[in-house]
C-alpha cells in the first residue's frame, strides 16, 4: 500500500511540480490554507443568520482549522523532527475526519431548512466546502506520509563525519583510541603509501 501510494505521489509530483515532492507537499498545504481562509470567512454569515448549534459547529471548526494551519506551517518551516511531523500528520487526519462529519451535519441542516421552507444555500455551500477540505486534508496526510523522509532532518553521514581522513588527519573513536580507519584510508590513497608510525595502533 505504501509503495503504491509513493508511486502515485511521485507521478503526481512529476506531472505538477517537475518531480519535486517538497513542492508538491507545499502546494497541497497552500491549498488547505486557502480553503481554511474561506471557511473562516463563512462563519460570519452563519453566525448572523443561523441557529446556535450551527453557529457553534462553524466557529469551532474554524478555530481548530486556524490552530492546525499555524502549527502545521511552523512544523513544516522549522521543526523537522520525527515527533513533530508525526504529531502533525495525526492532527491532519483527525481534522479530515472532522470535516467529513461536518459535511454530513450540514447536509442535515440543509434538509431542516428545506423542511421549514427556508433557503438552504449556505448549508449546501458549507457542506461542499467541508467535503473538499476533508479530501484535501486526507490526501495531504497520505502525501506527507509517503514522502515524510524529505521533510525530516537527515543525520550527519559517516562520510561527512570522517571527511578529515582524506586529508591525512588521524581520527579518534569514542573510547579515545586512534581509529584504524585513518590508516586504511591513507594506504588506499596511492600504492605503496605507508602512514607515519605515530598514527599506527
Amino acid at each position: 500500500m505504501s509503495a503504491s501510494m509513493s508511486h502515485y505521489t511521485t507521478t503526481l509530483a512529476d506531472a505538477l511540480c517537475g518531480g519535486s515532492s517538497r513542492k508538491l507537499i507545499a502546494g497541497w498545504w497552500y491549498s488547505v490554507l486557502a480553503l481554511t481562509a474561506i471557511l473562516i470567512l463563512m462563519t460570519v454569515p452563519v453566525m448572523s443568520t443561523r441557529t446556535a448549534g450551527e453557529t457553534f459547529a462553524s466557529v469551532w471548526s474554524a478555530v481548530l482549522s486556524f490552530i492546525l494551519c499555524i502549527g502545521g506551517t511552523m512544523i513544516m518551516r522549522k521543526f523537522h523532527n520525527s515527533m513533530a511531523v508525526g504529531f502533525f500528520m495525526g492532527g491532519v487526519v483527525a481534522m479530515a475526519q472532522l470535516f467529513f462529519m461536518l459535511f454530513l451535519v450540514y447536509i442535515g441542516y440543509a434538509k431542516d431548512q428545506v423542511a421549514a421552507e427556508e433557503s438552504a444555500k449556505e448549508e449546501r455551500f458549507m457542506s461542499f466546502l467541508c467535503l473538499i477540505q476533508s479530501v484535501l486534508l486526507g490526501s495531504f496526510a497520505a502525501i506527507l506520509g509517503a514522502h515524510r523522509a524529505e521533510i525530516l532532518d537527515k543525520p550527519l553521514s559517516e562520510k561527512s563525519v570522517m571527511s578529515g581522513v582524506s586529508e591525512g588527519m588521524s581520527t579518534f573513536n569514542y573510547s579515545g583510541d586512534y581509529s584504524e580507519t585513518s590508516t586504511a584510508a591513507d594506504e588506499s590513497l596511492e600504492p605503496g603509501y605507508r602512514a607515519p608510525e605515530s598514527t599506527r595502533v
